[in-house]
């Protein structure tokens, strides 16, 4: 048996793999006559086995397996053992604690693939986000969290806001960004940013969402979901991804979070013609003519990146980066140099050095050494699963 075309009046773009939203916001009215218990009882689909394309990636998934889970409990450790357990979770934040002495997280998150869901009880904390650990740790998604208990102050953009629960926010990690919570409970989120932005656009906010009710829904689900996730298939994961995804991007929606002013789109623009670029081929001259825009108005369209020619730098040291990173590639700095649009492997060398802190040498040293499967804590589980979002 294969995917419905349709889910018990589920639209088939939601059902399937992932069609566009679009801007229609009528698409999503059939949700708010949906029992809850009906879509839980009737988004499982068993299949023998079956591959789900999600958006740079081919799932191949044995439905006898179940959806993959990562269980975080501190209580059972030493209390002066507890925080450093749960902040090894992070390499894209860095955690401090508020209050010495005992700490307490405790959640469960499951890994659908393009998106990775936890509901999880955390003592006070504060996750730092800034531009050397942005440049240094590539975390190319976006994190949608409904604060269920306790408050929380934003700072992103040069701007403090107080969240106090209920409340829903976003978190853009490939931007810094400072959150410090009192003790919390929340349902969180992580979307890869082509997964989401596959139906909404470009997203460039960071902060709290308007209180809409198709906020509430996407709780509702996504806490119905968790309920049954125990018993749900692995080869069903791609499909409650695509589920809470179009869900949350209607939220989005309806809360403007997509809104799509002149610079945003001007700026979505400006990136598709860097990324079809030869690597190392760019030129000012080139983008402004192409985009029929002044240097000064492509420069305001990068400041925050330090430039254009600093964010196309960063972009193809990231590529640099993930290559390395990656145990199956046995390039040669000389071939990546090349590759990525380096004058020579000293010039990449000097860049990687400078914006990631190690060498090429040094973190593929790392990957050989990280740590292994049957040795990794939950937080090293968590950690990796965040890290590999597709």
């Amino acid at each position: 048996m294969g995917l419905p075309a349709s889910i018990h009046g589920i639209p088939g773009s939601l059902a399937g793999q992932g069609g566009a939203i679009g801007s229609q916001k009528t698409r999503f009215a059939s949700f708010s006559t949906i029992p809850i218990r009906d879509l839980r009882a009737r988004v499982a689909c068993r299949t023998e086995r079956l591959t789900i394309n999600l958006p740079g990636s081919a799932m191949h998934i044995d439905s006898r397996s179940s959806i993959p889970k990562i269980a975080m409990d501190t209580s059972a450790l030493p209390e002066d053992e507890q925080f450093a357990y749960w902040a090894a979770h992070s390499r894209g934040a860095r955690l401090q604690q508020v209050v010495p002495g005992p700490f307490l997280a405790r959640g469960d998150l499951w890994n659908l693939g393009g998106l990775q869901i936890t509901l999880i009880e955390v003592d006070p904390f504060v996750a730092v986000r800034d531009r050397a650990l942005v440049n240094a740790v590539e975390a190319d998604y976006l994190q949608l969290v409904q604060l269920i208990e306790g408050t929380m102050s934003f700072e992103a953009d040069g701007g403090t806001m107080e969240l106090n629960a209920p409340v829903s926010f976003l978190r853009d990690y490939s931007q810094p960004s400072t959150a410090t919570s009192t003790r919390i409970r929340c349902l969180i989120m992580y979307f890869s940013r082509d997964f989401l932005e596959e139906v909404v656009g470009p997203v460039a906010a960071q902060g709290p969402l308007a209180p809409v009710p198709e906020l509430t829904l996407l709780h509702d689900v996504a806490l119905e979901m968790i309920r049954f996730f125990p018993v749900a298939t692995a080869s069903s994961a791609p499909l409650y991804a695509t589920i809470l995804r179009d869900l949350a991007a209607s939220a989005m929606i309806q809360a403007g979070a997509n809104r799509r002013t002149e610079h945003i789109s001007l700026l979505a623009s400006a990136k598709a013609y860097v990324a079809a670029q030869q690597p190392g081929s760019l030129s000012i001259a080139g983008i402004t003519t192409a985009l029929g825009i002044s240097r000064s108005v492509l420069y305001r369209l990068f400041e925050r990146d330090g430039g254009l020619l600093a964010y196309d730098r960063m972009r193809r040291l990231r590529a640099a980066h993930r290559a390395v990173s990656n145990p199956l590639n046995t390039s040669t700095l000389n071939e990546l140099a090349a590759r990525y649009g380096f004058r020579d492997k000293a010039a990449l060398l000097r860049s990687f050095r400078k914006a990631f802190g190690s060498t090429p040498a040094e973190v593929r040293q790392h990957r050989a050494h990280s740590v292994s499967p049957e040795t990794a804590t939950p937080s090293d589980q968590i950690r990796h699963a965040i890290e590999s979002i597709d």
